[in-house]
């Protein structure tokens, strides 16, 4: 039986007996429609439970036969729903808005790659028409729409943890001990694992190279200044490949979240205004905030990087050089970081990562160092160029393959539950704070 038709007999059954009718030839009418709970000023329909049930559905979800099991799925959704709708009340609050365009291309890259796994066009039509989603377009609808909700949801969260307002919870050493024993039994073996810190030397340019970028940088600007479009703009010269195709936009951003000098010119700019160019470790910028609330603003900019070459790379690898000497010699690891380091790398592997999951460079690199042991220098081609940057890195961790630890997991373990608990009882606070009525 189709699930939709499946959990609308449920409805007639187990949900709501009282509200089938009797017709006068004895077909029983079922109800198609309910309102089944609400949170603050919010109705949550039957609807839309079945409607959730069948996106989970289509991603998976077993549904069982009996009737109880379908009903405690259907019980588990709405709560989830209810949670949501509570978020969204917190996000209303706030004024927390989600326009489409920041949510669009991840959507875009979610809806192809989900097409792409269909032969041709119809079979895809026919399964988004199989799973009741109608068509591709009313598919990539919903989906940017539940987007939205999501970042609006996630946005409350991290407006309730900014203010303090997140529950505090206690986690015991018997309980995480608890969590990995039932994670055990999925892990499988361990494979061979390392975790390091390093030092990521990349090709700088010269002088020369600077100052024919700051002076194309100060051409766009004035063209900027003289009302040339920031977002058409953007996307034909910015070299940010992570903004440039959405015109420069970077999203909503909290202080800190960007290298101090950007940063510190993006609170300190006037809405609409076009900012002097600022110079960063990736190249010179100009930038406007087109939006600020309380904590945050919303800029978009554009990027002008020095070109380098070769010559930079080999004065890059002598660098590197360096840094192995002096951090053996005991140079503190942040000096060498605040010296040497490309701002756009991470600093450290902290916890134990998978070494064959790694790129090859660092696989080969890293194989043989033995806890506590420098690597040698090493290169990791730069995508896009013939160039290189160049590593250094510490082993601070080195396991040979064998059977996962609870020390392995151990604070992985602690931090999930820790933040599964917290926003459990913050939701939980919140429902007291909020009209909650469910109706199921």
């Amino acid at each position: 039986m189709h699930l939709r038709r499946l959990l609308l007999a449920l409805v007639a059954g187990a949900v709501a007996p009282a509200a089938a009718l009797q017709a006068q030839d004895g077909v029983r009418l079922i109800p198609v429609d309910r309102v089944v709970a609400v949170v603050a000023t919010k109705p949550i329909l039957w609807s839309e439970v079945l409607e959730r049930i069948s996106l989970a559905r289509a991603q998976g979800l077993q549904v069982p036969s009996d009737s109880a099991a379908q009903m405690a799925i259907a019980k588990d959704i709405l709560e989830q729903l209810v949670d949501e709708e509570v978020l969204l009340a917190v996000a209303t609050d706030f004024k927390l808005e989600v326009p489409e365009t920041e949510v669009s291309a991840n959507v875009d890259r979610q809806f192809d790659q989900i097409r792409g796994q269909f032969g041709t066009e119809a079979e895809f039509r026919e399964a988004l028409r199989r799973e009741g989603f109608g068509t591709p377009e009313e598919y990539r609808r919903k989906t940017l729409e539940q987007a939205q909700r999501d970042e609006r949801q996630r946005k409350a969260l991290d407006t309730l943890r900014a203010l303090g307002r997140l529950a505090p919870v206690n986690v015991t050493e018997r309980e995480v001990a608890e969590a990995f024993e039932r994670l055990k039994a999925r892990l499988g073996p361990r494979p061979a694992l390392v975790a390091f810190r390093q030092v990521v030397v990349p090709p700088r340019p010269r002088q020369a190279a600077k100052d024919r970028a700051r002076a194309r940088i100060d051409s766009l600007r004035a063209r900027l200044e003289a009302g040339a479009d920031f977002d058409s703009l953007a996307r034909a010269v910015s070299m940010d490949q992570g903004s440039a195709q959405q015109g420069g936009d970077l999203g909503w951003n909290r202080r800190g979240r960007m290298v101090q000098a950007f940063d510190n010119m993006m609170f300190a700019l006037a809405p609409g205004r076009i900012s002097p160019v600022v110079e960063t470790e990736f190249g010179f910028h100009v930038m406007r905030v087109d939006r600020v609330r309380a904590g945050e603003v919303r800029a978009r900019h554009i990027l002008i990087q020095p070109d380098v070459d070769s010559t930079d790379a080999a004065a890059a690898r002598l660098r590197a050089d360096s840094v192995r000497t002096l951090w053996q010699g005991g140079m503190p690891f942040d000096t060498l970081i605040a010296r040497y380091h490309d701002p756009a790398e991470e600093r450290s592997i902290p916890e134990g990562y998978p070494i064959d999951s790694l790129p090859p460079e660092y696989r080969v690199a890293l194989r043989s160092v033995p806890e506590g042991g420098f690597s040698q220098v090493f290169a990791m081609p730069m995508p896009g160029t013939q160039l290189s940057k160049y590593i250094v890195a510490f082993v601070t961790q080195a396991k040979p393959a064998g059977e996962w630890s609870l020390a392995d997991y151990q604070e992985r373990i602690r931090r999930q539950l820790q933040e599964e608990r917290s926003t459990r009882r913050t939701l939980d606070n919140l429902r007291r704070e909020y009209y909650v009525s469910v109706r199921l």
